[in-house]
């Protein structure tokens, strides 16, 4: 018996870290699917579930950061358990911030605000993937790193071919509310590349 199973039977983890993780980055999936569903149909309905599900987030986080710190074992690095989390509620609170703001500066969706979101919404699902099968199948897990990495590159380009356009057409206000709505956009693709660079950190580990 190796010493990692020999501490686990002598303590054993009380709290399902795994899947608490797991749904915390479901609800985020969910909720980034909402913000691209309400950009392509403009239903009212579809821009609450996404506030719905910001608050499932955030009370996922909460009672995990109760778990930890209740916790005499976890079974990985508490501080990798703790960091994933903070930066998974920040991509669904940014995909709020969009909604928001688009509401808030009557910004009306086009192709990169669509394309971005879409590109954002493909890496939230290759990471919920990647996060469900971290428990036992990390080598697994893995495999997603790069598609969900691709996906924030694609981000990135879209964000700067975006903003090219923007400036150029010589209208300063509407230039600074399609800016603040690509960033949120593109501060959502940051946060989720931050919990790639987590989530595999916590792999190398397990493995």
């Amino acid at each position: 018996m190796d010493k990692r199973n020999l501490f686990d039977r002598l303590f054993p983890v009380k709290y399902n870290f795994f899947e608490m993780l797991e749904r915390q980055a479901r609800i985020n999936r969910q909720g980034v699917q909402e913000l691209y569903n309400w950009l392509n149909s403009g239903l009212e309905h579809e821009s609450d579930k996404l506030i719905q599900y910001v608050k499932e987030a955030d009370e996922v986080r909460k009672n995990l950061e109760r778990d930890l710190i209740g916790a005499f074992s976890t079974p990985f690095d508490r501080g990798d358990i703790y960091s994933i989390s903070v930066a998974m509620d920040k991509i669904i609170e940014y995909a709020q911030s969009t909604l928001l703001s688009m509401k808030a500066f009557d910004v009306v969706p086009n192709e990169i605000i669509i394309g971005m979101t879409g590109k954002l919404t493909e890496g939230a699902d290759i990471f919920a993937e990647a996060v469900g099968k971290l428990n036992r199948s990390p080598e697994k897990s893995e495999q997603f790193i790069p598609a969900i990495r691709e996906t924030h590159i694609a981000v990135e380009q879209l964000y700067r071919g975006g903003m090219a356009v923007v400036f150029k057409g010589g209208d300063p206000m509407n230039a600074l509310r399609q800016r603040e709505v690509y960033h949120h956009i593109k501060d959502a693709s940051a946060n989720l590349e931050d919990s790639v660079d987590i989530l595999h950190r916590i792999i190398v580990r397990l493995t």
